[in-house]
């Protein structure tokens, strides 16, 4: 009985220390012996693009997002209704002050004209006959006050239908674009009734709006250039001409208002704008490609490629090892994006391949992968 009692237990450390054995070899010594592998592998070489950073004069700007609007721009309506008899313009063109746009039919304010005009001449002659009358005593002066009267009332009545005639006919205000004519020969049109629409646009005002902290940094006279997506690659000329006198109580913000030559009246009423305002004086910084820059929400980064310590063998061309340098950005401006600390001129920044390398990582450059720039970016 005890001697099988021993066997069992000597079969049960046996089995054990298989068990133990292959335990230590599985989870133990195998991982330990691969990560040794794994640690002895040379490091792959990756291709990257780089930029050097630089040092640039840059001229401070304030940005904003603006509207067109025209200097001057009114709805056409006439004082009183008629039916449009003439209708002297088309529609987009350009009118000088004082030219006809429209003549709504006036025969039925001609023939009250003439029969005021037929009496008024009658009632001075009446007048005339009776006062010389009264200046040889032969009329009394109450009726020469009567007849004046009745004369001085007609002219009145006269002068009141010529005006209302001259309704008849209007005229552009000022030199200006016509837009769409929202009328037709032979339509009746209601006092207020919208003809057209009249606007001023040369020059054109852009009225934008910025921060409450960029306000104190805005004057009169400053140089503006605004760009619109009508027409990628040009830039427009002006100069900022006055601020709003109120703070938006809801956005914090203050409309600026910008005026823009427009001569060969490209710009219209409405459309939207890019616009940038100078500042101060240019001041040196610190830039480098916006593809240089890894954005987290542990904060902005870039790779730096040094001289690699130990390159590998038989690693061909120049090899650099990476390092993370955490940066502080400001503004971009055409591709380029502004360092304010974490760089040094002359780094090399890794701007194609982020996505391939880490703290660590040896790496080529090769300038041919770079990404291209197509459009340009705005300042931020």
């Amino acid at each position: 009985m005890i001697r099988r009692f021993l066997y069992l237990i000597l079969a049960t450390v046996i089995l054990g220390g298989l068990a133990g054995g292959l335990y230590y070899y599985a989870f133990i010594f195998k991982p330990k012996m691969i990560a040794g592998f794994i640690a002895s592998t040379p490091k792959p070489v990756e291709t990257v693009s780089a930029a050097e950073v630089k040092t640039e004069s840059w001229q401070p700007q304030i940005s904003g997002i603006g509207t067109l609007v025209a200097t001057d721009g009114i709805d056409i309506t006439p004082q009183i209704g008629g039916v449009v008899q003439k209708i002297q313009f088309d529609s987009g063109q350009k009118v000088k002050k004082g030219d006809l746009l429209v003549e709504l039919d006036h025969d039925t304010a001609d023939a009250t004209l003439r029969s005021l005009e037929a009496q008024l001449t009658n009632a001075q002659s009446d007048l005339d006959r009776r006062q010389g009358l009264a200046d040889k005593g032969l009329a009394p002066r109450t009726e020469i006050d009567q007849l004046r009267s009745q004369r001085d009332s007609l002219k009145a009545q006269a002068d009141q239908a010529k005006a209302l005639i001259d309704q008849k006919f209007i005229y552009a205000p000022w030199d200006g674009t016509v837009g769409l004519r929202a009328i037709s020969l032979g339509s009746y049109v209601a006092p207020g009734q919208k003809i057209v629409w009249l606007q001023k646009t040369d020059p054109i005002y852009a009225d934008f709006t910025v921060t409450e902290a960029d306000y104190g940094r805005i004057k009169d006279g400053q140089p503006v250039a605004a760009t619109f997506n009508a027409y990628p690659g040009d830039t427009f000329s002006g100069t900022v001409k006055t601020t709003d006198s109120k703070m938006s109580d809801s956005t914090r913000m203050i409309t600026v208002r910008a005026t823009l030559g427009n001569a060969d009246g490209r710009l219209l009423p409405g459309m939207y704008a890019n616009v940038l305002v100078d500042v101060g004086s240019p001041e040196q910084v610190m830039t480098v490609p916006q593809t240089a820059v890894v954005f987290s929400l542990y904060g902005d980064n870039v790779f730096v490629a040094v001289p690699a310590k130990s390159p590998p063998a038989g690693a061909t061309g120049k090899v650099y090892d990476i390092e993370r340098h955490f940066v502080k950005v400001g503004p971009v401006r055409n591709g380029q994006i502004s360092i304010v600390s974490g760089l040094k001129t002359g780094d090399q920044v890794v701007t194609t391949g982020q996505n391939k390398i880490d703290q660590g990582s040896m790496v080529t450059i090769d300038n041919s992968v770079a990404l291209k720039i197509t459009e340009p970016n705005t300042i931020q």
